[in-house]
């Protein structure tokens, strides 16, 4: 999963901006992808990713449909092969075992830790190099714990995704990077700090969240290929799929600044802001696009306001000085 991808603007002023660390048919056409759908929990989730997959690879310039259609088929006969092998025991924490094994043991996928690259986040990609990031891994093992029917799911952290198996009476968590090794919950509570981040709650997530996660990943590779619009429409459908999603708000109000909207992006970070002003990196986003925006009043605020949680932080430190100078200049020539 994507952690925290960093990006510099000019807007005037010099500042470090950094993105903060979504039927049943399918769809091979090569024609243009729907972004989109009308996503629902009913929906297999291998049919949304297939659509953000197409879509991606057409932002990237990728026209090998070859390699999606061929996993697809693999993971079709995969999941009527396990199935059969299971039996009534589909459901049972022999068939997470099963999922383990095919991955990692017979398809021999490994971990890269290259997150912000379509290779390592789109399954059929992630299949054809033997290797993927969190999220890419967990989504191959996703969809063939739902095409069996086996109780699987995504959990998101900062910077992280893993799966969990949960029947109701069983349950253990399935780590990506160290080949389906069990964490219980608490290392993940020691090494992920959460605190003022309600969002990630090590709770099991349907489906429409997952989604949400890989828009949120879509975003940032997005922006990376400067596709600033694009990434709108992933930031946002993250922020509306995952409640309170901080950082998929915080991205889609770069993203809006990117594209040429300060506006919209000011009014995002204004809502974001006022519930998280302790976010690190958000006060130096939010002052940043004031600044371009020419409301120096409100990037002195902005970076006051930061300054109280990072006394020490230099961009703020900079920022402030730089917006004071320009709205006692602004004031002055107001003067008649």
């Amino acid at each position: 999963m994507n952690k925290k991808y960093s990006f510099r603007i000019c807007f005037g002023i010099i500042i470090p901006f950094f993105l903060l660390t979504g039927v049943c048919s399918r769809h091979y056409s090569s024609g243009p992808a729907t972004v989109f759908p009308a996503f629902s929990d009913s929906i297999p989730l291998e049919s949304s990713v297939i659509i953000i997959s197409k879509n991606l690879m057409a932002v990237y310039g990728d026209d090998d449909t070859v390699s999606l259609r061929r996993f697809y088929r693999v993971l079709d006969n995969a999941a009527t092969v396990l199935a059969q092998s299971l039996g009534d025991k589909k459901k049972s924490p022999a068939a997470a075992d099963s999922i383990i094994a095919l991955v990692y043991d017979s398809w021999k996928i490994g971990f890269d830790p290259a997150d912000t690259i379509p290779g390592t986040l789109l399954p059929h990609l992630v299949f054809k190099n033997k290797k993927g990031a969190c999220l890419g891994v967990s989504l191959v093992m996703l969809m063939l714990a739902e095409r069996i029917g086996c109780p699987m799911y995504g959990v998101m952290l900062p910077g992280h995704f893993f799966c969990r198996y949960d029947d109701g009476i069983k349950r253990f968590n399935i780590e990506p990077n160290k080949s389906g090794f069990s964490h219980p919950d608490g290392y993940y509570r020691e090494r992920y700090p959460v605190a003022g981040k309600p969002w990630y709650d090590l709770s099991s997530l349907v489906k429409s969240k997952t989604i949400g996660m890989l828009c949120y990943n879509a975003g940032t590779l997005c922006m990376n290929r400067g596709r600033h619009g694009v990434a709108i429409l992933y930031f946002r459908e993250a922020a509306a799929r995952i409640s309170g999603f901080g950082e998929a708000t915080g991205n889609l109000a770069l993203a809006y600044a990117a594209a040429g909207k300060p506006d919209s992006s000011l009014a995002v970070f204004e809502t974001l802001f006022a519930a998280h002003p302790d976010f690190a990196n958000l006060a130096a986003n939010y002052g940043g696009v004031a600044m371009a925006a020419k409301q120096y009043d409100k990037a002195v605020e902005v970076f006051k306001k930061g300054l109280e949680y990072f006394p020490e932080d230099t961009v703020l430190l900079s920022g402030l000085s730089r917006a004071t100078a320009k709205k006692e200049l602004q004031n002055e020539n107001k003067i008649p």
